[in-house]
């Protein structure tokens, strides 16, 4: 067995596993204490884009990955309705005419797909990047879900590097960074708050 092949089986493990943890902590812990909507929307809707770049490249580990980021960033939308940190009607715009606009695009110019992915999905953690800079209470942000896709990011641009795929490799550059700095700020907040207070993020 290759290197590649080993790094292929182990980054879309790492994409369905990541996104878990967060999952988790708002249902449980009832917060979305220090999320920002817009930033999992936007991840929502870059990776609703790689499933479609995923199925059409064809590249079973990006589809497979990508469509249960997805699932789950829906379930944490729903969650975000819940507490009226965002309005229903706003991500089932966006996700629906994001699909069709992907679906038109992958069938004309997989390059053109390609691009589109990249300025949809790299930008999606900066939103929440930002959003955590401004706040010390992080009570609904799940520490294990951005060590997670620290480990993630590291392994899809390794695994795109291998295969010469530089729309898979280049845009986790940005996931680096972006999920390290939340990771420890996480961290930092839940040490320093063991219960949320909603109304100081509004």
């Amino acid at each position: 067995m290759s290197f590649t092949t080993v790094v292929g089986f182990i980054a879309p493990l790492l994409s369905v596993a990541f996104i878990w943890p967060q999952v988790v902590r708002v249902f449980v812990k009832d917060s979305t204490e220090g999320l920002s909507p817009t930033s999992f929307l936007q991840g929502c809707t870059g990776s609703a884009m790689w499933t479609i770049y995923g199925i059409y490249k064809p590249n079973t580990q990006v589809a497979f990955a990508n469509f249960s980021i997805v699932l789950a960033i829906v379930l944490i939308l729903l969650v975000c309705v819940r507490h009226k940190k965002i309005k229903l009607w706003v991500p089932v715009l966006v996700l629906s005419t994001v699909s069709i606009v992907g679906l038109v695009v992958a069938n004309y110019s997989m390059t053109m797909m390609g691009w589109f992915t990249v300025a949809i999905g790299t930008p999606a953690i900066i939103p929440q990047v930002v959003r955590v800079y401004r706040t010390e209470r992080l009570y609904g942000v799940s520490a294990t879900t951005h060590g997670l896709l620290f480990a993630c990011c590291i392994t899809w641009f390794t695994y795109g590097a291998l295969i010469g795929d530089w729309f898979v490799a280049l845009p986790n550059i940005v996931g680096i960074s972006g999920s390290f700095y939340i990771w420890m700020r996480a961290l930092n907040s839940h040490r320093k708050y063991s219960a949320p207070v909603e109304a100081a993020t509004n």
